[in-house]
């Protein structure tokens, strides 16, 4: 909780006290595990709310270095039906979509913005766990309450709303199920694609 109030006063503080532009938005994340970087992905109907506030300065007339802080609802929000017949010491039929876990983080995203109009947004994230559900049978803890990752994106501007969609790969490994016999294992982190509509107050 002490990491998430200094990223909360710090976010305020860059909001009120900044002569450069800040504004809030909020949004949806269709969210999902991935087998790795950008590995196996089987995705079900897993929506989650994002909401927060973002900074931007200008660096130059094309680039704008454009932070924000947001509540992100992540993970497999959606439990997968029937009985999963899974053996950690001869396999099975385990797939990644069967880790039903829901997952909320406090996002940094330390995005960078190149042209302003219409725009790509690009750049690392740092997120902190604030609360894990289980509602399957695989009921490990998350391995860290830090992730990293990288988001890509786009959007555009209209007057001082902004639109945005983009997706996001978690580099940190958050859960891992082993098959001992076959020395195969799932590695899941985190990935979603976003969509966000914003104000820009100043």
């Amino acid at each position: 909780m002490k990491k998430i109030t200094i990223l909360l006063l710090l976010g305020l503080s860059l909001s009120v006290y900044s002569q450069d532009k800040f504004g809030a938005f909020t949004g949806f994340n269709y969210s999902y595990f991935t087998d790795g970087i950008a590995g196996q992905v089987l995705a079900e109907e897993s929506f989650g709310l994002q909401l927060g506030i973002v900074y931007e300065k200008e660096l130059s007339t094309k680039v704008h270095f454009r932070p924000k802080l947001a509540f992100s609802q992540q993970g497999d929000r959606t439990q997968t039906e029937g009985v999963i017949n899974f053996d950690p010491i001869v396999g099975g039929d385990f797939e990644i979509d069967q880790i039903d876990t829901k997952l909320t983080y406090i996002n940094l995203p330390l995005d960078f913005k190149f042209w302003n109009k219409i725009y790509v947004i690009a750049g690392p994230q740092l997120g902190f766990l604030v609360q894990e559900t289980q509602m399957g049978q695989f009921n490990q803890k998350a391995k860290s309450s830090v992730d990293f990752g990288f988001n890509l994106g786009g959007g555009f501007t209209v007057n001082k709303l902004f639109f945005e969609v983009g997706i996001y790969q978690g580099f940190t490994e958050v859960y891992r199920y082993n098959y001992f016999y076959t020395g195969n294992s799932v590695k899941a982190h985190n990935g979603f694609a976003k969509f966000t509509v914003g104000y820009m107050f100043k």
